[in-house]
């Protein structure tokens, strides 16, 4: 185990400053979304934009490179590289480049778990995001390594990435070939498992490229297994007419997702659409300019509250929300993704009493960052119109005490404490 170790220490070593700009990127990224997550909808949108590139565009790239300076110094596409006359078998340097893939594997969890620690993750939901975060790096890397163990060096991994490229969006013009705008949709189970099949025939292929290059260095049959995996999988997206239901999940997903707000967060019984239903509440935040709260991965900071001479009530605030229900049949073409959670908000004075509803426009665009959505959302309304409980004589004395709260379904078996706010109806 020497020289497996002795490469993987040479290639991290060797790799310190894209590492560097790598971390300083995962870094940056982190704290623009902070920072738009801390802006009103007038002024979030250019750090929202500096964050969606550097997450969109700087870090899958930074990810392929990487990618490639792992296999630079020990190329494995040529019968006469250099290794070879070195004492160390391929299996040997195949494990080193693994060991070393595995270990900057955990690099971006070590960067965001400060961050999920300040956005109060419970440890639970630190393990979920780090396995989560884990798997979605592992797709740049699949895309990435057939092409690096076939280069010989930076340049011409660079030159075969193109080539894939091309090759792609010609196989995408080709399939549009021939298709008719007034076809009938493809049923979503049927475009799930074509996509299922080309994962996995992607998988398989690389897997054998990658041992065919490290264990017998044939650069041309990895080149011809390649474009044989090609040219099925763009047949299968063309012509497979056949649902797979052993890749469909073993029974229907609920209509909404548990919802897992912490065992300390209280549960309403409300009325909505005339009918009484128990809520749990997964936000709350003091209905006060700058006020912000953080419970499990979710926040709610209120940036401006106005209310004009008309008596209409404007709230603008964002939020951020834990993704981390999303797994690999998510991303496939087709797939139903995470069901979606539906939420009711309401500004309640628990002191006076009286709660009205209100609906929020979101006007913003949403950010994924290290496994949370961020959002802006706008209120606007008329708290005299959708009043319910003990009426006040002084509003505004009122929303000084108040708070906007989140609420969303309860799961049946919820035991917690259950406080009754009156009829209200968002």
């Amino acid at each position: 185990m020497k020289p497996v170790w002795h490469i993987v220490r040479k290639d991290l070593f060797r790799l310190r400053w894209i590492l560097l700009l790598w971390v300083m990127v995962l870094i940056a990224a982190l704290g623009l979304a902070a920072i738009q997550a801390g802006l009103d909808d007038g002024t979030y949108f250019p750090f929202w934009i500096a964050a969606s590139a550097m997450i969109v565009g700087v870090l899958p790239l930074i990810a392929f490179g990487l990618v490639m300076g792992l296999l630079h110094d020990d190329p494995v596409a040529e019968i006469d590289a250099f290794w070879i006359t070195r004492p160390i078998a391929g299996g040997e340097l195949l494990l080193a480049k693994l060991t070393a893939l595995m270990v900057l594997a955990f690099v971006p969890v070590l960067i965001w778990i400060p961050f999920w620690l300040n956005y109060d993750y419970s440890w639970s939901q630190i393990v979920q995001a780090s396995g989560q975060t884990i798997r979605m790096n592992f797709l740049p890397v699949m895309l990435a390594l057939p092409f690096a163990v076939i280069s010989s060096s930076a340049s011409k991994f660079v030159m075969n990435v193109m080539v894939g490229a091309g090759v792609l969006l010609l196989l995408v013009l080709l399939f549009q070939l021939g298709n008719s705008r007034e076809e009938a949709p493809v049923v979503p189970a049927l475009l799930e498992s074509k996509a299922w099949l080309i994962a996995g025939l992607w998988f398989v292929t690389v897997l054998v490229v990658t041992l065919n290059q490290f264990l017998r260095r044939q650069t041309r049959q990895s080149i011809a297994m390649l474009a044989i995996a090609v040219a099925a999988g763009f047949s299968i997206a063309k012509w497979w007419r056949w649902k797979l239901d052993g890749l469909q999940p073993a029974s229907a997903e609920p209509a909404t997702a548990p919802t897992e707000p912490g065992p300390d967060a209280p549960v309403i019984s409300v009325e909505i659409a005339g009918e009484t239903k128990r809520m749990v509440v997964m936000a709350e935040v003091p209905l006060t300019a700058g006020a912000s709260s953080f419970r499990h991965g979710r926040m709610l900071k209120i940036q401006s509250v106005l209310r004009d001479f008309t008596g209409e009530l404007q709230v603008t605030f964002s939020e951020a929300t834990p993704q981390l229900s999303g797994t690999f049949r998510d991303l496939l073409p087709g797939s139903p993704g995470s069901p979606v959670e539906p939420n009711y908000y309401f500004i309640i004075n628990r002191a006076a009493g009286g709660v009205f509803a209100v609906t929020p426009i979101h006007s913003g665009y949403n950010l994924d960052v290290a496994t949370l959505r961020f959002s802006h959302a706008t209120i606007s309304a008329r708290p005299e119109l959708n009043w319910q409980g003990k009426p006040t004589a002084n509003l505004a004395t009122w929303l000084q005490d108040a708070v906007l709260v989140k609420v969303a379904p309860a799961e049946p078996a919820a035991a917690r404490g259950v406080t009754s706010i009156g009829r209200s109806s968002p």
